[in-house]
């Protein structure tokens, strides 16, 4: 007997994976076909769904949404994390704070109601403890998520009993935990956490069981992170947890508040495996096996076997073609990239990425700090930027926090927008073949953001005092930059109705500005050439206006990232003639 499935997919109970491919493991098989982008299957109702301690007073503790908190009691972690979201977060719905304890915030009684009858019922009077004890209202994520399960085991909840003490309920990994000293000892300091706060006797029975839960949330409960808010914290359900491993799946999950959403990654066959990735699966071989240590299982899938990096599985991925409605159209060029692997061998690759995780990285909003990070990690970069392997980790994640670091200053805004162009069209395609990742999405969003922000300049005259890169102000100046926004919105729309929710903000955000873009006025010709283009990507008239007048300058601007990124991290003036 195993958990609840939804349609469209079956739970294997003898079947060999990527995970475990010398012994026979559970695993979900689908029971039909599924193209790209589809939907496969919905989970609404998780045993664990709960944000992290620190966003507990600016998320509703049932359904996820993140709001604002009505308590001037905010914490200043939640302050933070509400100034992050910017003008997201002064629009967010007011939320309620539980008149019981006060700690947990709700968007109104249904939900307030819902999580009652659910957990909170139970443990509301463990925060009373908690501020007594610790003068704090929130606990650490996985603390919270133990005194839960404990506490409806002692209700006698069925589905967590089924899941957290049957035979075959979660896999727990506990004496391969129990070997990990440093881990063990962290995960008893939680479990015994839990059990004070949670009200419950300090038996030994009690803190092993406490500590058992602890190993089963490590292994199956998924980092439900939001990749619009930011906002993460832990899911949790039996069914889901049976989807495996590998490093090239075929599937992805999408979170949307309370619900998980497994989509296709590419084509799945019918009877063929269901895999996600755990991890970030476009680190170096070493990182990935490191990353999953923790889930103690050797990953044996073809990216790991043969050491793929991200360009060799792009040139394999049958994803592939679906990039010919995109910001990198040239499928030759995602087939043979222009790099030189002569440069820099994957052993070095290897070397770089350690180096650059050991160092020090940027202490709090100290400009001169950045600055200086940026610089270490750009020069250790070097090898892989001779080498033309911009897609290969570190080097994108090295432009991309230099480039989220700009977006918020007032004097580099505006070239962050030929870094996150560069992303978008030299390093995204080859990490996440597939168009409609939702991180493929989001950093469409981002150059959308910033075309609205630098045509102010524009449309002003300020540009040229606020850029001294005159190759820069020239593109944005001759730009089309409001047809820009309505061609890569188009695409958000397009690829984010496919690979999302429709509930998903960012996508009701597309919608919106698209919305907006289209009812200006002296625009009926482009829009209606873009519309077109939308609808059929290779009509003549159509396509060669989006080549002209979007691709071109996003070309051009992404172009320019590499000496800007050269002058400013190698101390050198921006000025370009």
């Amino acid at each position: 007997m195993g958990p609840q499935l939804p349609p469209g997919i079956r739970l294997d109970h003898g079947r060999s994976s990527s995970t475990t491919p010398n012994k026979k493991g559970r695993s979900l098989v689908a029971t039909r076909p599924f193209p790209a982008g589809s939907h496969i299957a919905t989970f609404s109702s998780p045993l664990l769904a709960l944000p992290d301690g620190a966003t507990m007073r600016t998320t509703c503790n049932y359904c996820l949404r993140v709001g604002a908190s009505s308590s001037s009691a905010t914490s200043s972690s939640s302050q933070q994390q509400q100034g992050q979201q910017g003008q997201q977060g002064q629009q967010a719905q007011q939320l309620k704070a539980c008149t019981g304890c006060k700690a947990v915030v709700y968007c109104d009684a249904t939900c307030q109601r819902a999580h009652w009858r659910g957990v909170h019922k139970a443990e509301c009077a463990m925060f009373a403890r908690v501020r007594k004890s610790v003068g704090k209202d929130w606990l650490p994520t996985p603390v919270r998520a133990v005194a839960q399960v404990m506490l409806r085991l002692r209700a006698g909840d069925k589905e967590v009993r089924e899941a957290f003490e049957s035979g075959s309920g979660l896999e727990g990994n506990v004496e391969a935990f129990r070997k990990e000293e440093e881990v063990w000892a962290d995960f008893e300091l939680q479990a015994s956490a839990a059990v004070v706060y949670a009200g419950l006797l300090q038996g030994d029975e009690v803190l092993a069981k406490a500590r058992e839960v602890l190993c089963k949330i490590q292994t199956n409960a998924f980092n439900r992170l939001d990749e619009d808010t930011g906002m993460a914290g832990i899911y949790l359900d039996a069914g889901l947890a049976m989807v495996n491993h590998s490093c090239v799946p075929n599937a992805f999950i999408g979170f949307d508040k309370r619900t998980a959403i497994l989509r296709a990654e590419r084509d799945i066959r019918e009877g063929e495996e269901i895999t996600i990735s755990y991890i970030d699966n476009t680190l170096p071989r070493s990182a990935r096996h490191e990353a999953l240590r923790l889930y103690h299982f050797q990953c044996d899938c073809a990216r790991c076997k043969n050491d793929l990096d991200c360009y060799e599985v792009c040139q394999e991925s049958p994803a592939l073609s679906l990039n010919s409605f995109s910001l990198q159209p040239n499928l030759g060029k995602l087939r043979n990239p222009p790099i030189d692997r002569s440069k820099v061998s994957k052993q070095q690759v290897e070397a770089i990425y350690k180096t650059w995780q050991s160092l020090p990285k940027p202490e709090g909003d100290d400009e001169k700090d950045h600055l200086k990070v940026g610089r270490a990690r750009w020069e250790l970069c070097k090898p892989l930027v001779e080498a033309g392997m911009w897609a290969v980790e570190p080097l994108p994640t090295t432009i991309l926090n230099v480039a989220l670091r700009w977006q918020t200053s007032y004097k580099m805004v505006v070239y962050a927008l030929p870094l996150l162009c560069f992303l978008a069209t030299e390093c995204e395609p080859f990490k996440l073949v597939a168009p409609f990742m939702p991180w493929r999405i989001k950093g469409i969003m981002s150059i959308v953001k910033l075309l609205a922000v630098t045509g102010e300049f524009t449309a002003s005259g300020s540009l040229a005092t606020r850029c001294t890169h005159e190759g820069l102000v020239g593109t944005l100046a001759l730009a089309d930059q409001v047809s820009m926004c309505e061609a890569l919105l188009r695409l958000a729309v397009h690829h984010g109705s496919t690979g999302a929710s429709e509930d998903r903000e960012v996508l009701q955000q597309a919608r919106s500005m698209l919305d907006d873009v289209e009812s200006l006025q002296g625009r009926e010709k482009e829009s209606t050439l873009l519309r077109a283009w939308a609808m059929d990507p290779e009509d003549p008239e159509a396509s060669a206006f989006f080549e002209k007048e979007v691709l071109s300058p996003i070309r051009k601007l992404a172009s320019l990232a590499p000496e800007i990124l050269e002058a400013m991290l190698g101390n050198k003036s921006l000025t370009k003639k």
